[in-house]
């Protein structure tokens, strides 16, 4: 449905509740990268040796900039299928948060790495092969691609390319801070990938047998020249290259049961698959909370402590 630049949104006539209770979900989520203690890491970053201190600078680099396409590219190409008002009010919120996950990796860099270190992880990764023919693919899809195709390939940047990457980060414990940042990523990502997994399903469900068969056989195929361009990156750069192979292969699986297609990759358990695991949401539980929420209560009382900047 097409609406009127100047046509005020009305959040008391609400033609999906999926929308505003997204819309709750990412602004009770929301958090800014410089309120995060990262300065309180630099004793932990400091006894790392050097080869770790820059495999996983580079790591998180390379994050940085899948983060900086989707606030650029990915989530303004999702524009052009909305289906209702208040969904263009849940999209701004999406682009918003993706420039803070994009931006979290300089305010790490600022307090543990110097100025010269920064630039050259970041110089890395806009300089690594894998990284710009994954960038190029993904820009393809936003230009040419239908607009299921489109939040088929978000869903899977929000997941299978960033949690090989952040996996170095997710071994090491004693990175509290630098821990506590992605994983707030992560949970700004679960709620992106249910809310557009909800949506490609609504888009799936208009197509033809035929059609779905069709985008079916091209997301699986899409799916696995991603993971497989990914895998290349992480087994020549990641710390642990199993482990981040598996955490990729996690998101991959993660991206495929949400759009409602069957897992194509062999995941192990592990502790850090659990971690991620825990910050990820259940496409049928976050719909029966959905159901289950009061479309009425839309106010909540202010507290003193939300005041404190």
């Amino acid at each position: 449905m097409d609406y009127l630049y100047y046509k005020a949104i009305n959040w008391d006539q609400i033609e999906d509740n999926f929308d505003k209770y997204t819309w709750e979900q990412l602004t009770s989520n929301f958090w800014l990268d410089i309120r995060v203690p990262i300065a309180n890491d630099i004793t932990a970053w400091q006894a790392l040796p050097a080869n770790e201190q820059k495999a996983i600078a580079n790591m998180l680099a390379s994050s940085s900039l899948i983060n900086v396409f989707q606030s650029e590219v990915g989530t303004p190409s999702l524009r052009h299928d909305t289906r209702t008002q208040q969904e263009e009010s849940v999209l701004n919120t999406i682009t918003f948060m993706k420039s803070v996950h994009a931006k979290s990796c300089t305010t790490i860099f600022r307090e543990l790495l110097t100025g010269d270190q920064s630039s050259a992880a970041f110089k890395w990764a806009d300089n690594q092969d894998d990284l710009a023919l994954a960038i190029s693919q993904l820009t393809d899809v936003c230009q040419t691609g239908t607009d299921l195709q489109k939040k088929a390939m978000f869903i899977l940047a929000e997941t299978a390319l960033v949690f090989g990457k952040y996996n170095d980060v997710l071994q090491n414990s004693q990175l509290i801070n630098v821990n506590q940042m992605i994983e707030n990523i992560m949970r700004g990502n679960a709620i992106f990938t249910a809310y557009l997994s909800y949506k490609f399903q609504l888009g799936f469900s208009d197509l033809t047998d035929n059609d779905q068969t069709e985008l079916i056989d091209w997301i699986n195929q899409r799916v696995q020249e991603f993971v497989a361009a990914e895998v290349e990156l992480l087994e020549a750069n990641a710390i642990d290259a199993a482990a981040a192979k598996n955490a990729c292969y996690f998101g991959a699986n993660h991206a495929l049961s949400s759009l409602g297609l069957s897992t194509i990759f062999e995941v192990h358990p592990s502790l850090v698959i659990d971690e991620i695991n825990e910050r990820m949401i259940n496409q049928q539980q976050f719909l029966q909370q959905v159901n289950a929420a009061n479309p009425e209560a839309d106010t909540e009382v202010m507290a003193d402590d939300d005041y404190d900047f």
